[in-house]
C-alpha cells in the first residue's frame, strides 16, 4: 500500500525535471491523493448519517482521477489550471448547492494552494482573484436568495469539518514551503561549499598561472634577446631586402643602402632590376623565379650595380615567404659580398695568363738564340772550326747576343707594363 501511495505521489516525474518543478509537482499529487481519501472518508461518514446529499461531492472523484492521469502524460499546465480552475468553480457549484455547510471556505484555501501549483506569480495572482471571486459571488447568491436548511446535513459538523480541511490544506501548504526552504537552504550551503573549493582551486591554479606567466615573460625576453642579436649581426654583416611577387623592393637593410649608394626612398617601391649590372642573360632571373615560385630556396652569385656604376659580387639566398594559409607573398633576400674574392680570381687568371705569355715570348725569343749559341759554342769545343771560320762564328754569337739582348729587354718591358695595368686595376677596384 506504502509502495502504490508513493508511486501515486511521484506520478509524472521524470530526470530532467528540477528540484522546484518536481515540489511542486510532488505537492499537487499529495493534496489529490489526500482529498480524495478525504472526501471519500467525509460521504462514507455522512450518508451513515443519513445526509445523502453529500453524495454531490464524489463529483470530485472523476476531476482527481483526470488530473492525475494528465500529470501520467506529463501535460503539468493543463493539470495545474484543471487544479486551480476547475475546482473552483466545482467548489462553487457545491457551495450553491448546498448552501451554509462550509464548502465555501474551500474557495480560500484553493487560492492559497496557487503558491504551490503555479510557479509564476502573474498566475498566483490571476487564480487566488479568482477564487476571491468566487467567495464574493457565493456570498452574493447566499444574501440574495432565501435559504431552507436541509434537516438530513448537520450543519455545525459539516462546517467544522470542511474548516478543519481548509486548516489543513493551508498547513499541507506550510510545510511544502518549509521543506522546500530547507533543501534550498541545504543545497546553497553545499553550493556555497562546493564554490569555496572551485575558489581555492582556481587561486592556485591562478597562482600556477602568474608564476608561467613570469617564467613565459622571462624566456619572451630572452628570445627577443636572441632574435635581436640575429637581427642585429644580419644587419651589420649580410645585405638582406624583401620583395614583392613582381620583383619590387618592400623593405632594404642600411647595409643595401650603403653599399648602393641609393636612399630608402629611391629603393622601395622600385623593381631590382635597377640594381642590376645588365651582364646576366634573362634566362638566369628566369630560371631563379621559376625556382622560388615552387616554394624553393634559390643560391647563387649574382653581379649588381651601385648607383655610381661600380660593379659588385654577391653571394645571395633567396627564400619564398608564406602567409598563413601557406601561399606564397614575398622574397626575403640574404647576400654576402663576394667582391674581393672575384678581384682576387680575376687577378689570378690575369697572373696566370701573364706567366704563359712570357713563358711563349720567352720559348720564342730567348730559346732560338741560345740554341744557336750553344750549337756554335759545340763547333769550337770540338776543334772542328777552321781558322778562317771563327770570324764568322764570332759574327754569328754577337748576332745571337744582340737577339737575346732584344728579347730579355722585350720580356721585362712587357712584365712591366702589366705590372703597372695589374697595379692600375688593383687601386680602382680598392677605390671602389
Amino acid at each position: 500500500m506504502k509502495e502504490y501511495l508513493n508511486k501515486l505521489i511521484h506520478l509524472g516525474h521524470h530526470v530532467g525535471m528540477d528540484q522546484s518543478e518536481r515540489a511542486r509537482l510532488v505537492s499537487i499529487n499529495a493534496f489529490l491523493v489526500m482529498s480524495l481519501f478525504l472526501t471519500v472518508a467525509f460521504v462514507l461518514v455522512f450518508v451513515s448519517m443519513g445526509s445523502l446529499s453529500v453524495l454531490q461531492a464524489l463529483g470530485y472523484v472523476p476531476m482527481l482521477l483526470l488530473v492525475l492521469f494528465l500529470h501520467s502524460r506529463f501535460h503539468f499546465r493543463a493539470a495545474r489550471i484543471l487544479v486551480s480552475y476547475g475546482f473552483m468553480c466545482m467548489v462553487l457549484t457545491l457551495s450553491i448547492l448546498e448552501r451554509r455547510a462550509g464548502t465555501e471556505y474551500l474557495l480560500i484555501a484553493l487560492g492559497c494552494c496557487s503558491v504551490v501549483v503555479f510557479n509564476k506569480l502573474r498566475n498566483v495572482v490571476f487564480s487566488f482573484l479568482f477564487a476571491f471571486l468566487c467567495y464574493v459571488a457565493y456570498q452574493w447568491y447566499d444574501s440574495h436568495e432565501p435559504f431552507v436548511p436541509n434537516p438530513t446535513v448537520p450543519y455545525p459538523i459539516a462546517q467544522n469539518s470542511i474548516m478543519f480541511l481548509s486548516g489543513f490544506i493551508v498547513l499541507a501548504q506550510s510545510l511544502v514551503f518549509r521543506w522546500l526552504i530547507r533543501d534550498y537552504a541545504e543545497k546553497l550551503a553545499k553550493a556555497n561549499l562546493d564554490t569555496q573549493v572551485i575558489n581555492e582551486e582556481l587561486q592556485a591554479t591562478n597562482e600556477e598561472l602568474t608564476a608561467f606567466s613570469e617564467n613565459l615573460d622571462l624566456m619572451v625576453r630572452q628570445k627577443s634577446a636572441q632574435l635581436q642579436a640575429y637581427i642585429d649581426a644580419i644587419d651589420v654583416s649580410i645585405y638582406s631586402t624583401v620583395s614583392d611577387l613582381d620583383g619590387n623592393f618592400i623593405k632594404v637593410n642600411e647595409q643595401v643602402l650603403a653599399i648602393s649608394g641609393y636612399t630608402q626612398e629611391e629603393l622601395v617601391g622600385k623593381h631590382y632590376n635597377l640594381l642590376a649590372s645588365g651582364n646576366h642573360p634573362e634566362a638566369f632571373f628566369d630560371e631563379r623565379r621559376q625556382v622560388l615560385m615552387q616554394g624553393k630556396t634559390w643560391r647563387g652569385e649574382v653581379e649588381h650595380k651601385t648607383k655610381q656604376g661600380t660593379l659588385l659580387w654577391f653571394d645571395c639566398i633567396v627564400i619564398p615567404i608564406r602567409d598563413s594559409n601557406g601561399v606564397i607573398r614575398s622574397f626575403l633576400t640574404l647576400g654576402l659580398s663576394i667582391t674581393e674574392r672575384k678581384l682576387h680570381d680575376k687577378l689570378q687568371e690575369e697572373t696566370i695568363t701573364l706567366l704563359e705569355s712570357i713563358a711563349f715570348r720567352a720559348s720564342h725569343g730567348i730559346r732560338g738564340p741560345l740554341a744557336r749559341i750553344n750549337g756554335l759554342s759545340h763547333l769550337v769545343i770540338k776543334n772542328v772550326v777552321d781558322q778562317n771560320e771563327f770570324e764568322l762564328i764570332a759574327e754569328k754569337l754577337i748576332i745571337c747576343s744582340q737577339e737575346l739582348d732584344e728579347a730579355t729587354s722585350e720580356l721585362v718591358k712587357y712584365v712591366y707594363n702589366h705590372q703597372e695595368l695589374m697595379m692600375d686595376n688593383r687601386q680602382n677596384n680598392n677605390a671602389r
